[in-house]
């Protein structure tokens, strides 16, 4: 567990800080809106099916290699790819390999913790997700650091070092115990077939996909342009401001680890969501405490988040590809999100979005609450 947590560490600090250098750069090279909207929307889709494609094999093959073969590179590629790109095709071209990075790790990351903490499967998944929003609060702060005192090409020099580092951990996962292959005896073709799959299933599937639309445009996009252009934030502000998001939800999750998931906590996540969501448009020195808000109730939602996947895949014997359906329909959420959000924000304004990503978080909520229960 302690080289899965490495790799999360260094996966997450590269993650967290392109979430703010990509759409700082393209805002600093006035490409609009909606322009960046589509750039970073080609992610989610080539996620979508590489990520599959992925489970697919390490559900055949094992999971353990995949991080040298494929998250090593990825991460890489992408760094370096951003690091010369000085046109929208090239960082499309850095979005592919992102999307590699992104989709290696996702496609077997649980499978490797359900494999090595057998009855601690609910637990040691969100003990990984802690890590990760601890790494993503870094590398936020660091690349805001970095843009402002060395500029954007120094800054992702440094990340391309940092995704070297990744080879170590997952070099020393190469020999780890393969997990039982019990879809060995499944024919591929069975794996894939959605109509394999019960009703809850499918609900889980669309809880998170309520989930992904209520934070995936919200921290990929849209807040941080609204804080360069709406409020003046500088890059270091920036940067500070999604460091202490990330640090407060890696807190809340750690804390939560120790509570029931019930409908109390349901009722105070969608309360402290709504509350947040509605006024963000309208905020202006009290902006922080909204936003650090809505990092409260992610820090609540992803016990539920975590549990939801877990009841729903952790006793098939094909985790990773019954996870990676799971995902599908959250994919192409994320794709529109990222669309329909630059969109509304540059026509109509920001306030639809921050109220529509309350609401969804809420829906959210509710039906993790009725799946955990039935």
């Amino acid at each position: 567990m302690k080289r899965i947590l490495a790799i999360t560490f260094l996966n997450f600090f590269i993650s967290g800080a392109l979430t703010l250098v990509i759409p700082l750069l393209l805002l600093e090279r006035n490409v609009d809106l909606v322009e960046i909207g589509l750039t970073i929307s080609i992610l989610p889709l080539v996620f979508l099916v590489v990520r599959l494609l992925m489970a697919l094999l390490a559900d055949l093959r094992g999971w353990n290699r995949f991080y040298l073969l494929f998250n090593w590179p990825g991460s890489l590629l992408a760094t370096f790819m951003y690091f010369i790109a000085n046109s929208i095709p090239l960082f499309l071209i850095g979005k592919f390999f992102e999307a590699i990075k992104e989709s290696s790790y996702w496609a077997v990351i649980r499978t490797g913790i359900f494999s090595l903490s057998p009855n601690r499967e609910e637990k040691e998944a969100t003990r990984n997700v802690a890590v990760l929003f601890l790494s993503t609060a870094l590398g936020s702060v660091a690349a805001g650091l970095g843009i402002a005192y060395f500029g954007f090409s120094v800054t992702l020099g440094g990340l391309i070092l940092t995704a070297g580092i990744i080879g170590v951990p997952a070099a020393l996962l190469w020999k780890t115990r393969k997990q039982n292959l019990k879809t060995k005896n499944y024919e591929t073709r069975r794996l894939i077939d959605p109509r394999n799959y019960g009703r809850s299933f499918w609900l889980v599937s669309i809880a998170l996909l309520f989930y992904s639309l209520a934070y995936y445009p919200l921290l990929n996009l849209i807040l941080p342009v609204f804080m360069a252009r709406q409020l003046g934030y500088n890059y270091v502000t920036i940067g500070i401001a999604y460091m202490l998001y990330n640090i407060i939800a890696s807190v809340i999750i750690f804390r939560g680890l120790r509570f029931s998931l019930g409908i109390k906590r349901v009722i105070l996540q969608s309360g402290i969501a709504i509350f947040a969501s509605f006024l963000l448009a309208y905020s202006n020195f009290y902006f922080l405490g909204l936003f650090l808000a809505l990092a409260v109730a992610e820090g609540l939602g992803m016990g539920f988040f975590e549990s939801i996947i877990a009841k729903a895949t952790k006793s098939k014997p094909s985790v990773s590809v019954d996870i990676g359906l799971l995902h599908v329909p959250m994919r192409f959420a994320e794709f529109a999100s990222l669309l329909y959000a630059g969109f509304v924000a540059q026509s109509i304004g920001y306030a639809p979005v921050f109220v529509s990503s309350g609401i969804f978080f809420s829906i959210f909520s509710v039906l993790a609450l009725y799946l955990l229960r039935n």
